[in-house]
């Protein structure tokens, strides 16, 4: 925990830093260039001169509030003038207005890794005013539990923080899952056409809202691999780590490149499981085993037909209709937006494959709880790092 609180520390720290620069940076505001006054008439007085003219103060301000401006809002928006308040960027990311489209730039950077430390912020706040209290009255005690009993007291405190752990990567899974689903309803592409993931390619713009989700997801796996070097370790602390690494190098190449469409498809397969694992966890946790024993099965279900079957689809579709369908390059040209050459084809392909290896390593791990559950011993957390805890 104490790792945990000074990562979010430093979380709000440069959050404050860039919040408050964006303020003072403000063009319409003026207070840039009334500091810049003042320091000035200061000098003056002391027969000193200020080393920076007017004009170039006002173009480092503006080029300081464009950086901070990417950090939480979104960069680059094309033929389109964007509303000033904050409620009406937010009302503008459901806008179906085709006139409202965004390019991809280099700020996007700026928006991920911000919103990502927004996440950390938001996880410490939920974990500790809302979801430990809820595992406190809601996490199942021991039958016998004396206050002299350390041992039972330190597994009970420890099941109450796996258990509140497990809602916030529920309610994380689960926005996820929705925003997915809204973007997904936007696009051309599904499972009976699979050729639109690559007809009109490049495809270098996209709405608000696809452009929010996608950048979003980025922010999500950033904030998890923040998390995970915070929090106690796990056993299966490198497949998770890898995970994570190769999910962000498939956003942010998928993104880069234009391959967002099949991003999409990709994300939308991933959540459904996420959100039912976690759900059966923490019922484990509230000592609903049968429950917890069916919500498992549904979530082997759900597992296997997404991150499996409809993934391998998925896979193939990208090794057969993308170079049917895309004229490849001779060079990478990401200003284009044409950056399908036979070595990022391969390289898209390959990291694909590794993340199914490691699905199916995890499988494997979920094949032996079932065999538990049909055993009657019950199903377990896989990612435990007690071997008392059940």
């Amino acid at each position: 925990m104490g790792l945990e609180m000074l990562g979010t520390s430093l979380a709000v720290l440069v959050l404050a830093l860039l919040l408050g620069t964006h303020v003072l940076s403000d063009p319409s505001r003026g207070t840039s260039m009334q500091a810049w006054e003042y320091a000035r008439s200061l000098l003056t007085s002391r027969q000193m001169a200020l080393p920076v003219s007017a004009q170039t103060w006002s173009t480092w301000s503006h080029a300081v509030h464009r950086f901070t401006s990417a950090c939480f809002f979104l960069p680059d928006a094309k033929n389109a003038t964007l509303p000033g308040a904050l409620w009406d960027r937010f009302t503008a990311l459901w806008s179906h207005k085709e006139s409202i489209h965004y390019e991809r730039t280099p700020y996007d950077l700026c928006f991920a890794v911000t919103w990502g430390l927004v996440l950390l912020i938001v996880r410490t706040v939920l974990m500790r005013a809302l979801l430990l209290p809820l595992g406190q009255a809601w996490v199942q005690k021991p039958r016998i539990m004396s206050k002299r009993d350390v041992k039972s007291h330190e597994r009970f405190h420890r099941k109450v923080h796996r258990f509140a752990e497990q809602g916030w990567i529920l309610i994380l899974y689960a926005t996820s899952l929705v925003l997915v689903v809204a973007v997904s309803r936007r696009q051309p592409f599904w499972p009976w056409k699979p050729e639109q993931l690559w007809l009109n390619y490049p495809r270098t713009t996209m709405d608000a809202l696809t452009k929010a989700v996608y950048l979003w997801e980025a922010s999500n796996y950033i904030h998890q691999v923040i998390v995970i070097n915070l929090e106690e370790r796990r056993s299966d602390f490198w497949q998770m780590l890898t995970h994570h690494i190769v999910t962000l190098f498939l956003i942010g190449g998928s993104y880069m490149c234009c391959f967002h469409p099949v991003g999409i498809v990709v994300l939308l397969l991933m959540d459904p499981a996420d959100v039912c694992l976690s759900t059966a966890k923490m019922l484990k946790y509230m000592g609903w085993q049968t429950v917890c024993d069916i919500m498992f099965g549904i979530f082997m279900i759900v597992w296997f037909f997404t991150r499996h079957i409809a993934y391998a689809f998925v896979w193939w579709t990208c090794y057969k209709d993308a170079p049917a369908l895309i004229r490849f390059s001779d060079r990478l040209d990401l200003a284009s937006g044409h950056a399908l050459t036979p070595m990022s084809y391969m390289i898209f392909l390959l990291l694909l494959a590794v993340l199914q290896v490691i699905l199916l390593i995890w499988f494997g791990m979920i094949v032996n709880v079932a065999v538990r559950v049909l055993t009657q011993k019950g199903a377990i957390d896989s990612r435990s790092d007690d071997s008392d805890e059940s």
